[in-house]
């Protein structure tokens, strides 16, 4: 009973806040040392990472099968009267949406460069050990009630938490964010991409077409006037212009489909590359002035 009894008196000396700090200390030095934190945040930022810089080469493989498009002439001659039409330029407004969202892709990607420099600076061996000295040292002075040590025993302390804070930040939000991901963002991001990729290769196809098209256009232009040549031009010229209804019907539909999966992206990464940070940005602050306010004395 007397050992249960001086264990009870030093913890309700301790107080709450000395032994929650004492966890922590405890905790941040075994998650420091053993790196596992690290280790699951650098896999989850790497995989962010590498999800922007493919969803930025889609957004420059749909701006350049776009711009081709828009630049594809498409002669036609209904009733012996030469018309060049350019259905591509209905893309035209997509094609100024595409180039914003790869500026947003190519910012996505940079943020999420930053945060993988941050975070090896956050496990730079030196700070490790800078952690660990100053955690150990609060330990250790946490439950020094002499006067003497007063001022040094705050200053240690506060200068501990900082350091956990500026430690772990990177890692937490790296984690954080890969949570958020996989459970709200991640199926809008593959559906959103598969449509995207699709889409590019659909307006690549219809290029294809086009270019093809023009070829036997001047093929046809080269050869004698005949009768039947003509009959078969006039043939051919009233059937382009029904297929341009089909393919003015196509670049709509995949104007729409690009609209909406582009901003569903948009949406995905600036959650990933900016609310998130910000808000742990907003969370860091709080506890920095949480920490400088706090009374170790009691």
């Amino acid at each position: 009973m007397t050992l249960l009894s001086s264990i009870k008196n030093s913890i309700h000396k301790a107080g709450t806040t000395k032994l929650f700090l004492a966890l922590l200390f405890i905790v941040a030095i075994t998650l420091n040392l053993s790196q596992v934190l690290d280790t699951s945040s650098k896999q989850h930022i790497d995989k962010a990472f590498n999800r922007a810089l493919i969803t930025f080469g889609i957004a420059k493989t749909l701006n350049g099968v776009i711009s081709v498009a828009q630049g594809t002439e498409i002669a036609i001659q209904p009733a012996g009267i030469g018309i060049n039409l350019t259905p591509g330029q209905i893309l035209d407004p997509v094609n100024d949406l595409v180039e914003r969202f790869s500026l947003v892709m190519l910012a996505s990607t940079t943020s999420l460069g930053i945060q993988k420099v941050f975070l090896t600076m956050s496990i730079w061996p030196n700070f490790s050990y800078l952690l660990v000295t100053f955690l150990t040292l609060g330990l250790i002075l946490l439950f020094t009630n002499t006067k003497k040590y007063t001022q040094l025993r705050v200053f240690i302390l506060r200068i501990s938490l900082l350091l956990i804070v500026i430690r772990f930040a990177v890692p937490f939000s790296g984690l954080a964010n890969e949570f958020i991901y996989q459970v709200f963002l991640e199926n809008e991001y593959v559906s959103s991409t598969n449509t995207l990729e699709t889409t590019a290769q659909e307006i690549g196809k219809l290029n294809e077409i086009d270019h093809y098209s023009q070829l036997d256009n001047k093929k046809n232009t080269s050869r004698s006037n005949s009768f039947w040549q003509s009959a078969k031009d006039l043939y051919n010229s009233t059937a382009e212009s029904l297929d341009i209804n089909k393919k003015i019907e196509k670049y709509q539909q995949a104007a729409t489909e690009t609209t909406r999966h582009i901003v569903n992206l948009i949406v995905v990464f600036l959650f990933q590359t900016i609310i998130i940070p910000l808000g742990f940005i907003f969370l860091i602050y709080t506890m920095f002035k949480y920490i400088v306010r706090l009374d170790f004395n009691s």
